[in-house]
């Protein structure tokens, strides 16, 4: 009995201390699971920090890229309206142009047709003027026989006369 007495006081003070040595491991375990853990999730939150900041970087871009957007949605409506309205004083231009050119075409039949005038003018000018010269003629001429008439009307009224 006193064998088992003793075996008993043996067993009870050995249990605590096995307990409080499988304890210390299970702790050191634990710890190093705690540490490994915390770790990881330092890790995460390191990149849920970066995963942030990319995703801030992102909508900074976003927002950049929406403004060249609406920048260049802007001047694509504003040249738009200069390409309409260029294209409007270009068929302005153009009727202008047609008639110019048609009145450039009538004027150029006038010209010509004056010209042709003004020609025939001169053909006639100078045909008058012929005419103008025998007729000239012809009337000195007649001034000559109507002075030799004169004359011959003297030199008969003189003989007359007493």
């Amino acid at each position: 009995m006193k064998k088992i007495l003793i075996m008993t006081c043996a067993m009870a003070s050995i249990f605590p201390l096995f307990l409080a040595g499988c304890y210390r491991a299970e702790r050191e375990s634990l710890r190093a699971a705690l540490a490994e853990t915390e770790r990881q999730r330092d890790d995460l939150k390191a990149q849920v920090e970066s995963a942030v900041q990319a995703r801030d970087q992102l909508r900074l871009q976003v927002d950049e890229l929406t403004r060249s957007r609406d920048q260049l949605q802007e001047k694509f409506t504003e040249l738009a309206g200069s390409r309409d309205e260029l294209k409007k004083r270009v068929d302005e231009l153009t009727v202008s142009r047609d008639a110019l050119q048609e009145q450039a075409e009538k004027l150029s039949k006038s010209r010509d047709a004056a010209a042709s005038e003004a020609q025939a003018a001169q053909l006639r000018i100078d045909e008058l003027a012929k005419k103008l010269q025998g007729e000239t003629e012809k009337v000195r001429e007649l001034q000559g026989q109507l002075k030799q008439v004169q004359e011959a009307i003297a030199a008969l009224q003189n003989k007359f006369k007493p």
